[in-house]
């Protein structure tokens, strides 16, 4: 099924129009969004519905925003789009069958996604079996061709379980998806049922890792950033039976919501009639694109408007006692820099008490304090968790303020993060500066829940991976590959269009998905110039198509250095995996990417079309040097960063001390974190070749990914797979494939 490139007719709404704290935020663990294993199997229909996303009086004779949602039993009247949260217990397995009911790219009424697929990207292309055509055109599409349209077929979709130590099989990973009709799947696919295609996967997941708040979202190639701003995206906690933090915050006689609060902010942007709205091409009247060659990608999805748990602008009331907040960074792009004032009075609000990250609680509480001179802010990228403890005793209405001047009562979560992080544009104090409100209410409450004291640990002490023996250093960089300005004709509208430039295309270790770098231009039809590639020398077939560079054996701890030379931050995300942060040190970035670039042999310049070095950054190249010769120690095949470092190393921040799957790198700098592909709770100086895995990294010949979890990066480039080498046999394993999953 095809149909011509349509421009959306949407129009942004003004974000100044929608009204905010007017309505109370939605409850993720209200009964119709908490679905608690009970060791039967979860159905979760993946279904478009609406959802009342935008505040109470903004859209006249508003009937709700087109959506999609993972959708349980008796969730049909659910009243955020995002959810469910589902509640597993530690060491004890959750099967959930994921149903795609989402119907064809031609009859959804979502139209941020009907109107910004992109099929110049590297992306699951059911129509075509994967081929992506268009992806490796060497020049952009024409008006009326395929690659200049929007994919119309069946949706294919796939839920990975962001955080969970599982078998790849059951990772959810881009090439895993399955189409709406049960037609097509990916390479990938993988159902406890059966591997012949069907609309649905079965996973078994296993649970057998530190109690944490993990989550589940859309991950299919190519299209992550809009089946998950579309609404693709749920929350997953692992409740370990011996937690004496959670359990405090269960109030008798209340729901499990009454003071334990999932937050998941996102930011988006909608039409004139309530609906998603997505910068693709020349929507509403503004040229989006940067470059003709993707005419409906853009390298960051940055929204005007801030919704909480699937509502905008939302108020919480709340007594004056402790809450547990569970945050998440939902956004395709957006980081977040967080704070409690007070905007009547000026004061700062209460401090924020990070006790747990991404993959479970510190070994303290760590104070953030707004009224700090440093660490006075809780930063969070895309992919990002943090428990946190707020306590508003004390801050009601009328009480007098450090400044003097009463409390309103009503404190604002506030953001200063710039978008992109670092170094973009402020966020606009009206709108996208302002996450949520607080509202304190009533007078002093008998509070037994857990109150956190800096100086008492609250677990067992995190097992410390610099102990580990260490078995590998990489080297490897963050590259972002840019097209120059250009007058062209665009794809979408077949108008002579001033194209301002910016990036094609942002890579790891300059390295493509796939592992193939461009060898030149077939001319062969010369209406049809096609790339042609050949793999990287010394990466490693997987037997899917690509070819890998990381490929860790089980039981081993390694050293990851991230040299990011691109402008901006990027949280990289690892699956399967937990990781320690060890720390972050700048390095002189033009005398570093002199040599670097100087490293290059002769090669073909696929952004200039043309032979081009040696001495010359390549882009999408791969690394310069061999990838397995250590230089200074390191794997990777780049230059030893080390000559070029400078100033302090800077050690983790104190609420990022501890398991996590998803870190900041930022620009101009290098990001070192220590992973071990083994359980978190092994002895660190256990011998390598006796940390095991309950399944084997292996199953089914799968493999994992590792990414930037900017999605419209991940969409376009920036992810690598890479496979784990098993240390034991699959019968030696606690649950074995085809038997336990």
């Amino acid at each position: 099924m095809r149909a011509q490139a349509v421009q959306s007719t949407q129009i942004p709404l003004n974000p100044k129009n929608i009204p905010q704290f007017v309505d109370e935020l939605p409850d993720l663990l209200a009964g119709d969004s908490l679905l608690v294993d009970s060791g039967t199997q979860i159905d979760l229909t993946m279904t478009e519905r609406l959802s009342m996303v935008l505040s109470t009086g903004t859209v006249p004779n508003y009937q709700g925003t087109v959506t999609w949602a993972y959708i349980g039993s008796g969730q049909a009247n659910r009243a955020s789009y995002l959810g469910p949260v589902v509640l597993a217990t530690k060491n004890s397995p959750t099967q959930i069958k994921f149903i795609n009911n989402l119907g064809s790219a031609a009859s959804t009424q979502v139209l941020a996604y009907k109107y910004s697929t992109d099929q110049t990207l590297h992306w699951a292309d059911p129509m075509h079996d994967g081929m992506n055509m268009w992806n490796h055109m060497a020049r952009p599409p024409v008006k009326g061709e395929e690659g200049a349209e929007n994919y119309l077929d069946a949706i294919p979709a796939v839920p990975h379980l962001h955080g969970g130590y599982i078998p790849p099989v059951l990772d959810g990973g881009p090439d895993a998806w399955f189409t709406s009709d049960g037609v097509k799947v990916g390479s990938g696919y993988y159902s406890r049922d059966g591997l012949s295609p069907k609309n649905y996967c079965i996973y078994n997941y296993l649970n057998d890792q530190e109690g944490a708040l993990i989550w589940f979202h859309d991950h299919t190639l190519g299209a992550t950033r809009l089946n998950v701003y579309c609404g693709l995206a749920g929350a997953y906690l692992i409740l370990d039976p011996g937690d004496t933090v959670l359990p405090t915050f269960f109030v008798e006689g209340q729901p499990l919501g009454y003071t334990i609060t999932p937050l998941v902010i996102q930011d988006r942007m909608f039409d004139t009639n309530g609906q998603l709205f997505f910068p693709a091409d020349s929507a509403g009247g503004l040229l989006w694109a940067l470059n003709p060659e993707h005419p409906y990608w853009v390298p960051e999805f940055i929204g005007d408007t801030i919704c909480v748990n699937g509502k905008t602008w939302p108020r919480k009331t709340v007594e004056q006692r402790r809450y547990l907040l569970m945050f998440i960074n939902g956004s395709n792009a957006r980081s977040y820099e967080l704070s409690l004032v007070d905007p009547v009075s000026k004061n700062f609000g209460p401090p924020l008490w990070v006790v747990a990250t991404d993959g479970g609680y510190l070994n303290k509480p760590v104070r953030i304090d707004p009224a700090a001179a440093v660490n006075n802010k809780l930063l969070m990228m895309p992919g990002e968790r943090y428990w946190v403890i707020v306590d508003f005793a004390g801050y009601a209405g009328t009480v007098v303020g450090p400044n003097g001047v009463p409390y309103s009562g009503k404190w604002l979560l506030k953001n200063t993060a710039k978008a992109p992080y670092p170094g973009g544009a402020s966020p606009q104090g009206a709108t996208t500066g302002k996450i949520m409100q607080f509202v304190v209410t009533g007078g002093a409450v008998v509070d037994t829940s857990y109150n956190p004291d800096p100086t008492a640990f609250i677990r067992p002490v995190i097992n410390d991976l610099t102990l580990a023996p260490l078995a590998k250093t990489r080297q490897l960089t963050l590259n972002e590959i840019m097209g120059m300005p250009q007058n062209a004709i665009d794809p979408v509208t077949g108008v002579l269009t001033a194209y301002p430039g910016g990036p094609l295309e942002i890579l790891v270790n300059n390295t493509k998905w796939d592992g193939y770098r461009i060898t030149g231009v077939d001319n062969t039809d010369p209406m049809m110039p096609i790339y042609t590639k050949s793999p990287i020398p010394g990466f490693i077939d997987d037997g899917h198509g690509n070819y890998l560079s990381e490929i860790p054996t089980e039981g081993d701890t390694e050293l990851w250095e991230i040299v990011n030379t691109t402008a901006d931050a990027h949280p990289i995300h690892t699956h399967l995996a937990q990781f320690q942060l060890q720390s972050r040190q700048a390095y002189d970035t033009k005398k570093y990417f002199a040599a670097y670039s100087t490293a290059f042999p002769a090669g073909f310049d696929f952004t200039m079309k043309m032979n081009v070095g040696p001495g010359v950054f390549i882009p999408a190249y791969g690394p310069p040097l061999a990838y397995d010769t250590p230089i200074g120690g390191k794997y990777g095949g780049n230059p030893d960063v080390t000559p070029f470092l400078k100033g302090p190393v800077k050690a983790a921040l104190p609420q990022e001390a501890g398991w996590k799957d998803t870190v900041m790198a930022p620009p101009g700098m290098v990001t070192r974190f220590l992973i071990r592909w083994a359980p978190q709770g092994i002895d660190p100086t256990t011998p390598s070749t006796n940390c095991h895995l309950s399944f084997d990294p292996s199953a089914g010949g799968g493999g994992y990914v590792w990414h930037c979890h900017i999605v419209d990066h991940e969409d376009n480039e920036m992810m690598r797979p890479d496979m784990i080498t098993p240390n034991q046999d699959e019968p030696s394993r606690q649950y074995r494939i085809g038997l336990d999953y």
